[in-house]
């Protein structure tokens, strides 16, 4: 997970699970300990333990 969407106190609920457990609804409506994520703006880097999938394939 690059980013989380959704903040339970402090631990980071990815899109993917905020979205299927209904979370983002209730974080916008401000509910308990849920907050939304503020977006990244900043460029996102790779991570190093990834491998590239296409290695020949130049990347710009």
């Amino acid at each position: 997970m690059l980013a989380a969407a959704v903040f339970v106190g402090a631990m980071p609920i990815g899109p993917t699970c905020a979205r299927k457990a209904g979370l983002l609804e209730l974080a916008r409506k401000k509910a308990g300990a849920l907050r939304l994520a503020r977006p990244s703006i900043g460029q996102r880097r790779a991570d190093p333990q990834t491998l590239d999938l296409f290695a020949e394939v130049e990347h710009v």
